[in-house]
């Protein structure tokens, strides 16, 4: 049975691989609607499959039920069919973030974070918003085949599609993928995004539950025109470039002939990762009251556990017509006519890792001890005018993690882990977290943690290289101290969390275009806090951040962030129909925004332009029939009353109002 599942998987993954390169060239954002309890405390995470026909097969007699897992842990989530934040499913959550101000752009966090992953990363960050990772793959189990086919077109050329079907070959092996796409041309002039993203995921367990596997693959694909941005925002408020594609911008293209630009950065990420798991333990026959019936437990006492990943990273900047004044922070340089500066870089990474289990208790209140040693290769090369130069790290680590968690109701979660890297360039990485959690039946939850790292520079803020020139950095280590708490209190639907960051030898982008440590370590103080209101058929949700840095540090962040929504909702039909309006309000506090470079595809720390923004408006009307859930939505509705666009970052105003229609259709057999 374990050599047919290898040989199926194979044969799967490349079959589904060879279709999605053939076939699509977007991307979208990993949330997916794919929303669980966890995320959001205050709505029910309902089964998208309950009440369905039974099967014939002896596995599916149960009602019909879709579960899913992450990666390390055993926690299951349901896919959220809730209505009321529906019109924001696509945005990945929270929603404390800013892109360029198109679909799909280079985008940062408002709340502020820090790199804890030990180990060299490639480095380039803008596009983490959308992505799949590892941590983010679900491992799915379900009782019938289930499909589900989201789209939305919007102002502009907004285009977004995305699949996701799921099935148990049997009750111990199922394989899931979903793929997604995305297109925007943007209200401005040079600003086209596109690309792809996606997954493929598959668990097996064994008849008698000793093998355990996972396989995974996650591909990321992007692409966006860069115009440099606005030459001057006054061009908002001048009746003559109402039209907004008539903005000049920085990079022009033939006069405004050429819809795309010759400025362009692209990255595509791919990621294979297999995990192979086999245990020893306690084996027990269960029988029912009458003895009419038996089944099977295993109960785990020690295993020995193998992952192998494999991760690609390339990243390529390209300036098709290059201006030697925009280069002046890497030097003096006489570009001719048809010149072109270019710069790819790759990253390709192999792990590879064993470990030793052990399981002390049973059912739901095991408590898991693991150990294991790793090794880990990176390469790291940089291609132009047929030469490469590279290169190639060689580490060791050791990590291990004792873990807990709560499967029922009213019992403790406790974790402790600790990744080391005790040899090569990486000596001295580490990673440390413990957190502690439970929840109180009809009371609420709370939740403590603390971590530290120190973490590497990443490779493109130590060398820059292109086909004119080559920039070199020497940094030290990175080092994160946080410690963190979080209260949910379900009587008053309150939710409430505080974390403080510690940071040293803080590496950043400066506003000369120079990478630069700030050595003295430094805090951020972070406050949020959620409460929700319910009058009769009107709800009120309420989210408030508060954050504050310390000692001169170059971060500059919002110091409030309000973000409100108000829904009415309208029962039709007798039930048959739900259907949900209102508004929603979002504001943050003026600031020196981070600006935006294309040259690296960062942000950068600037202290020149303050960005003072009014509130932000959405209206939406959401509505669900059985399976099909639609909204239609109106954003940037502030500017019907206040003609300009709130900005986004220094010279990259937001887009105009606009409408955008998308709906969510689950299918199942």
């Amino acid at each position: 049975m374990a050599l047919r599942f290898y040989i199926y998987t194979f044969i799967f993954i490349v079959l589904c691989s060879g279709i999605a390169t053939g076939t699509w060239a977007q991307f979208n954002r990993p949330n997916g609607g794919a929303n669980t309890a966890e995320n959001n405390p205050f709505a029910q995470a309902s089964d998208t499959a309950a009440n369905k026909k039974k099967s014939k097969t002896d596995w599916d007699e149960a009602p019909a039920k879709i579960q899913f897992t992450y990666y390390n842990s055993e926690v299951v989530h349901y896919y959220d069919t809730s209505l009321v934040f529906f019109h924001r499913n696509q945005y990945t959550q929270p929603v404390w973030y800013k892109d360029l101000g198109n679909w799909g752009t280079t985008a940062r966090q408002l709340v502020f974070r820090t790199n804890t992953t030990p180990g060299v990363q490639m480095g380039y960050n803008a596009w983490d918003v959308y992505k799949y990772t590892m941590d983010s793959l679900p491992f799915i189990h379900t009782t019938r085949p289930y499909t589900s086919f989201s789209f939305m077109l919007g102002s502009k050329q907004l285009q977004w599609v995305e699949i996701m079907h799921t099935q148990n070959i049997n009750p111990r092996w199922n394989f899931a993928f979903k793929i997604a796409n995305n297109s925007s041309s943007g209200f401005f002039n040079m600003q086209t995004t596109s690309g792809l993203n996606g997954f493929i995921s598959t668990n097996y367990k064994s008849r008698n539950e000793r093998l355990q596997t996972k396989i995974g693959v996650i591909f990321n694909n992007f692409k966006q025109d860069e115009n440099g941005g606005i030459t001057n925002d006054s061009f908002l408020t001048d009746p003559f470039y109402s039209n907004r594609i008539n903005v000049p911008v920085r990079f022009e293209n033939n006069g405004f002939s050429a819809k795309r630009s010759d400025v362009y950065n692209r990255q595509r990420d791919n990621l294979f990762f297999i995990q192979n798991s086999y245990a020893w333990g306690k084996q027990d026959s269960l029988y029912n009251a009458d003895s009419t019936q038996v089944s099977y437990r295993f109960t785990p006492r020690f295993s020995i556990k193998h992952v192998l990943s494999l991760e690609q990273t390339r990243h390529q900047f390209v300036d098709g017509s290059p201006d030697s004044v925009n280069y002046l922070f890497a030097g003096n340089f006489s570009f001719r006519t048809n010149d072109t500066l270019r710069s790819i870089q790759r990253w390709l990474s192999l792990d590879n890792k064993f470990s030793l289990n052990t399981f002390i208790g049973r059912d739901t209140q095991q408590v898991k001890i693991e150990a294991g040693i790793g090794v880990r290769t990176d390469n790291f090369n940089t291609s132009y005018d047929n030469l490469v130069k590279g290169t190639t790290i060689l580490s060791n680590y050791i990590f291990g993690q004792i873990r807990k968690e709560a499967l029922a109701d009213n019992q403790w979660a406790y974790q402790a882990g600790a990744t080391f890297f005790y040899a090569g360039e990486t000596l001295g990485n580490l990673n440390i977290e413990a957190q502690l959690s439970k929840r109180f039946p009809k009371l609420g939850m709370f939740r403590i943690g603390a971590l530290q790292s120190i973490t590497s520079p990443a490779d493109n803020t130590r060398y820059f290289r292109t086909n004119y020139f080559t920039l070199t950095n020497d940094f030290n280590k990175q080092t994160t101290t946080q410690i963190y708490g979080q209260l949910y209190i379900d009587a008053i639907k309150i939710q409430l969390g505080l974390r403080n960051q510690l940071v040293s030898n803080y590496i950043y982008l400066n506003s000369n275009l120079k990478y630069n440590q700030y050595s003295p370590t430094f805090s951020i103080l972070q406050f949020n806090a959620r409460k929700a209101f319910n009058f009769g058929a009107f709800s009120l949700d309420n989210e408030v951040v508060w954050q504050q840095a310390t000692n001169n540090a170059p971060v500059h962040v919002p110091s409030l962030m309000l973000r409100h929504q108000i829904t009415y909702k309208i029962p039709a039909f007798k039930g048959r129909l739900d259907v949900y309006f209102g508004i929603e309000g979002r504001y943050n506090t003026g600031y020196y925004a981070d600006g935006y470079t294309p040259f690296y595809n960062q942000f950068f720390y600037q202290d020149q332009v303050m960005i003072k923004n009014k509130p932000e408006f959405t209206a939406f009307f959401n509505f669900k029939v059985k399976r099909l859930r639609a909204f239609v939505m109106g954003d940037q509705m502030q500017q019907l009353f206040w003609t300009k666009n709130v900005m986004q970052a220094p010279n990259y105003p937001g887009a105009n109002v606009h409408l955008r229609f998308g709906f969510n259709w689950i299918m199942m057999n």
